[in-house]
């Protein structure tokens, strides 16, 4: 059985703030401060908090996911090439038919206008998912005065 009345209003509330008081304070709680606090700890709340934010999380696979989206992300998505146009023509329309406007970054209308278009960047998505897949090493070394006796060797 879910929630009701106040105690719902609450978890929604905290949901969207992260606050425990002013989440009390929309739900009407005459003493926000300490009820924000006593709510959190009933299970019933805490559970339902709990469920909530495991279905809005991102996983860490679907995190991948997305970095694996952007690291394969191409201009070829979203536009289209006219014969005896010079420039290619920007297609929304194509890049939503298959599923890739989560991979705009910026989108903006010029004053003459033109269009100002960017994905998220390739390469940086490339570095998180090598870093992820430990495929760099950073590698430090530490010696002694003037490369005397002492050598620690940091592999991370």
């Amino acid at each position: 059985m879910g929630l009701t009345g106040k105690r719902a209003v609450f978890v929604e509330e905290y949901l969207r703030t992260r606050n425990a008081s002013e989440a009390a304070r929309v739900a009407g709680y005459a003493h926000p401060g300490a009820e924000g606090y006593r709510l959190l700890k009933i299970a019933e709340i805490a559970d339902e908090v709990s469920r909530r934010t495991s279905e809005l999380a991102m996983s860490a696979d679907e995190v991948l996911l997305r970095l694996a989206d952007q690291a394969r992300g191409n201009m070829a998505d979203f536009v289209t090439f006219v014969e005896g146009v010079r420039v290619p023509i920007l297609d929304l329309s194509k890049a939503e038919r298959v599923g890739k406007m989560h991979l705009v970054k910026k989108l903006k209308y010029t004053a003459d206008g033109g269009v100002e278009f960017e994905l998220y960047d390739a390469q940086a998505a490339l570095v998180q998912l090598g870093k992820t897949h430990r495929l760099f090493a950073d590698r430090q070394e530490i010696t002694g005065p003037d490369g005397g006796d002492l050598r620690i060797i940091i592999d991370r």
